[in-house]
């Protein structure tokens, strides 16, 4: 029989809204700060459920080193722990079945916070990293598999959504250079049945190999070569013949040099880059998911350039500082709204 006592504060139920309640039992739990608050169990008379007031607030749990969630195990769904740490990532392990994987720990960032405005039970970090390999001629599958080392299983379908969302929301401004190396490629678009030639033009910088501007166009005509030429305000371009370049310099009133594709490396070895990665994507579907597409990889083959010149040294090692650079400078990179 619960006991029934008079309270200055006796609170109603919070299920029901019932005054009459009775003392189920009492307590006290240790605050955050280290004081005792008393705590009184109460029972319902009407719905017969327990509540506790006051509410104090827990303190955080001790045992846990890391702010943010710890992964799941891929295979039985469990809560991993923590195996070992190391400087650089922290390495779980399954209690149950053993599985083992890591979770890196980026500089200068919080994996707690994902200010993307989906898959908030995913780290930003996790989110890029799955942008970063699209633009790395891996597959959605094969990209779900690096995924699970780090002990995430996003399906395939949810991959797409945040590469199809980072992809439109990532930002790119023309570059300004004197000396531009311009040319152009078609890709295949097919769309409701029929096939469309898309013509990709580029101006790559003659020094650093930075892409300068970009245009996706049907048309390959005079119009497109001054939208691409006009932003980067260079003062000499060069092309390997094509006339609609020459012309869009004489209107520009920029000079213009004709050389041949074996001399025209800059923005021909781009171009190879960018065959790459399309022929991994077996095409288009749409003509704004090649805008789309383009400019993201525009945007990330530019920050590649710019950390491979900091460090000459170390070529290979670049997808790390690379998602580093990215959730360090995310509100400049992204715009979502």
């Amino acid at each position: 029989m619960p006991r029934k006592l008079n309270l200055p504060q006796r609170p109603s139920c919070p299920y029901c809204h019932h005054p009459k309640v009775y003392v189920n039992s009492r307590y006290f739990r240790r605050a955050p700060d280290g004081s005792l608050t008393q705590v009184f169990s109460f029972i319902c008379q009407s719905c017969k459920r327990t509540f506790s007031f006051p509410k104090a607030s827990r303190s955080p749990n001790p045992n846990k080193l890391f702010n943010f969630s710890y992964p799941r195990c891929p295979h039985c769904n469990t809560t991993m722990e923590i195996y070992k740490i190391r400087s650089s990532f922290v390495r779980f392990r399954c209690r149950k079945c053993k599985y083992k994987s890591n979770v890196y720990l980026l500089k200068n960032s919080s994996p707690q916070t994902n200010p993307l405005p989906f898959s908030p039970n995913y780290p930003l970090f996790i989110c890029l990293l799955a942008f970063i390999l699209f633009f790395s001629n891996l597959s959605f599958r094969q990209i779900r598999n690096v995924l699970s080392l780090n002990g995430y299983s996003p399906s395939v379908s949810t991959i797409y959504r945040w590469i199809k969302a980072l992809s439109s929301a990532i930002k790119f401004t023309p570059i300004h250079f004197e000396v531009l190396c311009v040319d152009e490629k078609f890709e295949k678009l097919a769309s409701k049945g029929k096939t469309d030639t898309v013509y990709v033009f580029l101006a790559v910088s003659f020094d650093n190999y930075l892409i300068a501007n970009f245009r996706v166009s049907l048309n390959r005509d005079t119009l497109e070569a001054i939208k691409l030429i006009s932003p980067c305000q260079p003062k000499l371009v060069l092309s390997d013949g094509l006339t609609s370049y020459a012309q869009a310099c004489e209107y520009l009133n920029i000079s213009h040099k004709t050389i041949s594709s074996r001399v025209n490396q800059a923005v021909e070895s781009r171009n190879s880059l960018l065959a790459m990665f399309t022929q991994i994507r077996r095409g288009f579907k749409k003509l704004s998911n090649v805008i789309e597409y383009i400019k993201a990889f525009v945007v990330l083959h530019n920050i590649k350039r710019k950390l491979r010149m900091q460090e000459p040294g170390d070529w290979v090692k670049i997808q790390r500082p690379l998602v580093e650079y990215l959730v360090n400078h995310f509100e400049e990179l992204f715009a979502f709204g």
